[in-house]
């Protein structure tokens, strides 16, 4: 910002560099259904193909945890939201919707990673899948820190623009 800013110009700057609490939560909730539903459907063809043989039960032993508490938080909030006449007035940085998106995706990648990864190697499909936890637990660990801020915060943060008003 420039010494001879406006406080409108300010306001916009500041307006820029955020986005709605709602607009983010829609749009991770679109990676995490989106991803998981890949990932839950390669598993069934795999369950139904008999790739892990006796060890079914142990493959999705392993899947479930790995996405379904992370899912079953967004769903609830995004319900719970829905119900809500007067839609959120929070707002969040657009870098830390960047960084929670980014760890969403990664954490995501991974997950296929592992499935995806499995013809082309000799180690078991569900030693494999336990082999991963080792990258994915700490992955899993920093995602959902960054989306317990996003979706498990109650915080009523509103604009700069509201604040502007507010104040006046």
């Amino acid at each position: 910002m420039k010494p001879n800013d406006t406080s409108a110009d300010k306001l916009k700057i500041a307006e820029s560099r955020l986005m709605s609490l709602d607009s983010v939560r829609s749009r991770l909730a679109v990676v995490w259904l989106g991803g998981g539903s890949v990932i839950f459907l390669l598993v069934v063809l795999q369950s139904l193909l008999g790739k892990f043989g006796d060890k079914t039960q142990e493959a999705w032993g392993w899947l479930l945890p790995t996405i379904l508490p992370t899912l079953g938080m967004i769903i609830t909030v995004l319900g719970y939201t829905a119900l809500d006449p007067l839609r959120s007035r929070s707002f969040v940085r657009k870098d830390f919707f960047r960084v929670a998106f980014g760890l969403s995706m990664l954490y995501m990648v991974l997950i296929l990673l592992t499935i995806l990864v499995q013809p082309l190697t000799t180690a078991d499909p569900v030693q494999l899948m336990h082999t991963s936890n080792l990258w994915l637990g700490p992955c899993q660990g920093l995602v959902a820190s960054a989306l317990g801020v996003l979706f498990a915060s109650r915080s009523s943060r509103t604009s700069p623009r509201e604040r502007a008003v507010d104040a006046s």
